[in-house]
């Protein structure tokens, strides 16, 4: 039996929809059929050929890292699991060979978890990576009831579902947004206060309006370890804490404050810990965009061009 995919056959060329093989569950395996999925920065840099100087092609290679959909078929040694129960995950690791972007998936147990009820398909699709890697900044930088958090990139996928883990937990939250479809998305995700980026110094304008500074800082922006240690110097209260998710955080220049690297990683534990920030913490679906899977390239170019919140995609069903 065959299925569509997104499949690149090597660097330089362009990924394309292709009919592949549809692949069967070994031990410790399901057989997922792809309802939903979405379009992360790093699957764009993998579709480019940029992600390898930190991860192994295996071609002809199917991209995709999020998903969400139906078991059809269980390998041996799966237990808990049936067809027709929802489930959501992400492939991430160091080779890319059989990602999301498929009809059909055959994935490691450790890597899904179930759907909750009250969460839609196309919300599923989209929490894998943004949402793994939001809940790794916040654990980072220890945010609770009463803080104050001031999110750099908050209407990006991360920056969404930081804001309303964020928010849930009664934290006051700050986004960096310009006016217009970026300041009306983050304050739909929750953020109590937002500083237009464009418009000037993003740490004067938070230190004039918080001038003993802020709990936290999570940066999505940044990927210069000076801009990222003048930012955090520049906003965080003493005790506060702050990540980057693009290696940033230099110790170094730092000079003590305390900040590091999120790299996020996944696994049973950690989708299982996301299904219940879904069902709790979610009070909207970052999800801005639907496209179906016929259109994963312009998916891509709305991705490339700067787009506010998460773009998902239809892959079947």
């Amino acid at each position: 039996m065959s299925m569509r995919a997104y499949q690149l056959e090597g660097l330089g060329s362009r990924p394309r929809i292709t009919d592949v093989p549809r692949p069967t569950p070994g031990e410790g395996e399901v057989l997922v059929q792809v309802r939903t999925s979405s379009v992360n920065p790093l699957d764009a840099n993998i579709a480019g050929g940029r992600a390898g100087r930190y991860k192994q092609y295996v071609f002809p290679a199917i991209l995709g890292t999020d998903f969400a959909g139906v078991v059809v078929e269980t390998g041996p040694g799966v237990t808990g699991l049936s067809p027709g129960d929802r489930v959501f995950g992400l492939v991430h690791g160091n080779i890319v060979r059989a990602g999301s972007f498929a009809e059909f998936l055959a994935v490691r147990q450790d890597r899904l978890a179930a759907v909750p009820a009250t969460v839609d398909d196309l919300t599923a699709g989209v929490l894998g990576l943004a949402a793994v890697t939001a809940a790794s900044c916040l654990d980072a930088v220890r945010v609770g009831d009463g803080d104050t958090l001031l999110v750099v990139g908050g209407s990006g996928g991360v920056g969404s579902f930081a804001t309303q883990f964020a928010a849930a937990q009664g934290v006051q939250v700050i986004a960096t947004a310009r006016p217009g479809p970026e300041e009306e998305h983050v304050r739909k995700m929750g953020a109590a206060e937002t500083v237009d980026w464009s418009a000037g110094d993003v740490a004067l304008t938070v230190r004039g309006r918080h001038p003993d500074g802020v709990s936290a800082v999570i940066d999505l922006i940044d990927r210069d370890p000076a801009a990222f240690t003048a930012l955090v110097a520049g906003t965080l209260a003493p005790g506060g804490r702050a990540a980057s998710t693009l290696r940033a955080a230099d110790p170094q220049a730092l000079q003590g404050i305390p900040a590091v690297n999120v790299r996020p990683e996944s696994g049973a534990r950690v989708l299982q810990r996301l299904a219940e920030l879904a069902e709790h913490s979610l009070a909207d679906s970052p999800v801005t965009a639907v496209y179906d899977f016929d259109r994963i390239d312009v998916a891509f170019e709305a991705l490339a061009a700067g787009s506010v919140g998460k773009l998902a995609l239809r892959i079947s069903g």
